[in-house]
């Protein structure tokens, strides 16, 4: 039975089942269908770091397939992690209990030490600021469903790319497919690390790298807004210097494209104006919707289902 813990790890074929077997799950919630699948299984959300989304959605997700949850929110302060025990052995611990195991942590490259012990799959709810892979999968599945298409496409990122784990998990599926151009928008305090530059270059992926909003948005068929991650920052001195140097504003609607889509992870602070949610462009409460619909087909994906 497979883990996720990178997009990286996904190959396309993966990506295009997943896909489709989230448009069916999305068929049968929406038609009131949905088949109890997981009736006789247990999912262990374990988060060590605060969600809203992932961890509410993976665990209706497994009550909406019939499967039991045990969770902890905050497993930080309310686990054995708080005495000091470590994630290989809470791991070992959790596949006793249950049949899939959901773990966020906020150190980058936890996931990788817990899956060389689990016994039983194991899904990254995110790991610090390196992956996020059922955020990737769903914001691949929301833009097929709002551009009806994932080819020749170009994507923007705005804002926080430096520590946007978002990013990471979403282009990896992106490159999967021919005619993509990225344009990387922020300012130098938060611009994306060299060494993922470095890594786009040797693969020959077509990309700009800007320092505003204005340069990117007549040309995009998708804009992604990231928030700047207050959490990231060791000094929030350097935090207060940089969360206002790029927000997306009404007055830039009047030059993206009619059928451009604004997508955002959420949770979205200052970096989009609130009268932006009333464009019928803004899809990112309709992209959180669609997390649920990935995380029912994720959880049947690594169960072979």
């Amino acid at each position: 039975m497979p883990n996720v813990i990178s997009a990286k790890e996904l190959s396309k074929n993966d990506l295009e089942n997943i896909l489709s077997l989230t448009g069916v799950m999305e068929e049968h919630y929406k038609e009131g269908k949905v088949k109890k699948v997981l009736e006789d299984k247990i999912v262990a959300c374990i988060f060590f770091e605060p969600s809203t989304r992932t961890r509410l959605s993976f665990e209706t997700a497994a009550l909406r397939l019939g499967a039991k949850v045990i969770s902890a929110e905050n497993a930080a302060e309310n686990s054995s992690a708080h005495k000091g025990e470590t994630i290989e052995d809470t791991t070992k611990i959790l596949c006793s209990y249950a049949d899939v195991i959901v773990i966020r942590h906020p150190v980058a490259g936890t996931l990788e030490k817990a899956e060389k012990v689990a016994t039983k799959p194991l899904i990254n709810a995110g790991d610090g600021t390196n992956q996020h892979p059922s955020q990737g999968l769903l914001d691949v599945y929301t833009i097929k469903k709002e551009k009806k298409r994932l080819t020749n496409l170009h994507i923007g990122f705005g804002g926080d790319l430096l520590n946007s784990r978002t990013l990471k998990s979403l282009m990896p599926f992106l490159r999967m497919y021919e005619g993509n151009k990225f344009y990387f928008l922020s300012p130098k305090e938060l611009e994306l690390p060299r060494e993922f530059i470095k890594e786009l270059q040797e693969n020959k992926v077509q990309f700009e790298e800007l320092k505003s909003l204005e340069e990117a948005l007549p040309h995009l068929d998708v804009l992604y807004m990231t928030r700047v991650q207050k959490e990231r920052f060791k000094d929030v001195g350097e935090y207060e210097k940089v969360k206002d140097l790029f927000i997306l504003k009404k007055e830039h609607l009047k030059i993206l494209k009619s059928d451009a889509i604004i997508m955002h992870p959420l949770p979205k602070i200052n970096e989009i104006e609130p009268e932006v949610d009333a464009d019928p462009r803004a899809a990112y409460f309709r992209q959180a919707q669609n997390g649920l619909y990935i995380r029912m087909a994720l959880l049947c994906y690594v169960l072979g289902l």
